[in-house]
């Protein structure tokens, strides 16, 4: 028995000794493939049309035949870590040969997407020296990273002052945003509405031009540092700006942020997204935009162990390069509410990214619903589903029919009042009861009174529009264009019940100020009560995206092999 328990402690120390040199030697996975991409032999195998075979290998490398054994050991390795794979030429045959799997196809040099730049800037000695300098720091009291600890300054600064290291580093960013056009097609929904669209820290302007060959109509600015968007062509719908996110971002319906939020601290984030904010909002028109944000979430329940590890490393890699690190939806969420933002939507993206979308009030969120209902039904044949929809506007149109009723009703009550002068010696009002003041009060009153009349007549109206464009006949009427009808119903609702919420205080202003005061306050903050909701909503398209985007990965490979 005490021998069985000796052979078992001994298994699992040998499993502890293969996991630790596992890991130790882990950076020969990275130098090995690394020298896979020097030598060419993704592009090698490529070109050869089929399977290729070791001393075909050899000789589209150009090698003495010496070296036949150190690229088949090499080749074992990579094979073994799924870069490459090894098949029979034939099926009756022993002769083998290799060929390339999904992974290696994103390092041919031929290929969009291409990773190349981004395997080449991991390996690079400017980011590999601070990790080696890991240890030293964590015993230094100070801000600095790694990286300026190993190379005496930030990352940014030198980047600036090395632009051999700064073009490496933006053509790996331009390539990880390559990836991207696997899944803008399929998130168009998320730029429907909007005209302008700013790009920020977006480099070479890769994510931009994905986004404006989607959507053709929607003008594009990328922000960026000085140096990085110096001498770049622009369009008349894609131009550069030279400037520091920090300061100043310019006004557009939509922000962008990909691979940006997670360079940086908590403090440098929320002065970002503020800054965004204030891009977003036109105070003059009126008009809130949204701030769109691809990153990593971490501790997501859907995704894959492989996931969960590459987003570790990349968090720790934040870590040693930057002050940024890679977060939890929590922290995600404390983010936008120290900045402002009253809720946000997280959609799953194929990989390892995440689109976030903040929202300042809950309308954004109902306007998820919206669109999804609208969706569903202009996609259903059946008709009872097509009557349930109709009953659904009939009585939303009733509802705001009958408060317009309700608003007109009490305008003219007002109206009567303001007729009737002996209310103004009334036992009931008191403060300031000069005519000229009450006659304010009551103006003031009958606005709000209006107000609310004129919002709901105006949802009714697009309720009805609805209607109409759901019941047309025969008509290929964009799904976009029911979905504005009901929104902006939906909005002119809430901003009528708004309108009454506020006439209440109103007309305890002719109580005097106290009531009025002590009114407002609370009727504040049972609204931010009711707009405030962090919690994410249902998302209803992202399985269906997803399945869209995987399958079309899947042909692309599949036609990719038939090649």
């Amino acid at each position: 028995m005490e021998t069985n328990n000796n052979v078992e402690r001994a298994n699992e120390l040998f499993k502890a000794q293969a996991h630790i040199y596992k890991h130790a030697f882990a950076y020969a996975n990275s130098m090995a493939l690394n020298c896979a991409i020097q030598l060419g032999i993704p592009d090698i195998i490529h070109n050869h049309k089929k399977p290729i075979t070791l001393p075909d290998l050899l000789s589209g490398l150009k090698l003495p035949s010496s070296k036949s054994n150190a690229i088949h050991r090499l080749m074992r390795l990579l094979v073994h870590a799924q870069f490459f794979d090894i098949i029979k030429l034939e099926e009756n045959s022993e002769t083998e040969g290799y060929v390339l799997t999904t992974s290696s196809r994103l390092l041919l040099k031929s290929e969009i997407p291409n990773l190349l730049p981004c395997v080449r800037l991991m390996v690079d000695p400017v980011l590999v020296t601070p990790w080696q300098l890991l240890g030293e720091w964590f015993h230094k009291n100070e801000e600095a990273t790694p990286f300026e600890t190993a190379h005496g300054m930030p990352m940014w600064d030198f980047c600036a002052q090395n632009p051999i290291f700064d073009t490496a580093f933006n053509e790996a960013m331009a390539s990880d945003s390559q990836m991207m056009k696997l899944v803008v097609k399929d998130c168009r929904e998320v730029f429907e509405g909007l005209n302008s669209l700013v790009d920020v820290g977006g480099g070479t302007g890769v994510i931009a031009k994905t986004i404006l060959e989607a959507i053709p109509h929607l003008k594009c600015t990328v922000l960026d540092l000085p140096h990085v968007v110096a001498n770049m062509p622009q369009t008349e719908n894609l131009i550069y700006v030279g400037g520091n996110m920090f300061q100043c971002i310019p006004h557009a319906d939509a922000i962008l942020l990909k691979h940006v939020m997670h360079d940086w601290s908590d403090e440098d984030c929320v002065k970002i997204l503020k800054r965004c904010r204030e891009a977003i909002e036109d105070k003059d028109e009126g008009r809130k935009g949204k701030v769109l944000i691809i990153d990593m979430v971490l501790g997501r329940d859907e995704e894959e162990a492989n996931m969960t590890e590459v987003k570790l490393i990349f968090d720790v890699l934040m870590m040693v390069v930057t002050t940024g690190r890679q977060r939890t939806e929590k922290e995600w969420e404390k983010l936008f509410t120290e900045a402002g933002f009253m809720s946000y939507k997280i959609t799953p993206l194929l990989g390892l990214r995440y689109l976030t979308i903040p929202h300042t009030t809950i309308m954004g969120f109902e306007n998820n619903d919206k669109r999804a209902w609208v969706e569903r039904i202009m996609q259903a044949s059946d008709p009872k589903i097509i009557d349930t929809a109709l009953n659904v506007l009939g009585s939303n149109n009733s509802a705001a029919t009958f408060l317009a009723t309700v608003s007109l009703s009490l305008s003219s009550l007002i109206g009567a009042w303001m007729a009737n002068n002996t209310l103004f010696t009334s036992v009931l009002i008191y403060g300031d009861t000069r005519p000229e003041t009450m006659s304010i009060k009551f103006i003031t009153l009958l606005i709000f009174f209006l107000m609310a009349f004129a919002c709901f007549v105006q949802s009714s109206r697009c309720f009805i529009h609805a209607n109409y464009l759901i019941t047309t006949p025969d008509t290929d009427i964009p799904i976009s264009y029911v979905e504005l009808a009901v929104i902006r119903g939906g909005e002119f609702w809430s901003l009528g019940l708004r309108s009454l919420y506020f006439a209440t205080t109103m007309l305890l202003w002719f109580f005097g100020p106290i009531p009025m005061f002590v009114t407002s306050i609370g009727m504040i903050i049972f609204l931010h009560h009711l707009d405030k909701n962090t919690k994410q909503l249902h998302d209803h398209r992202s399985s269906r995206i997803r399945k869209q985007v995987h399958k079309r990965v899947e042909e692309a490979t599949n036609r990719a092999t038939l090649l």
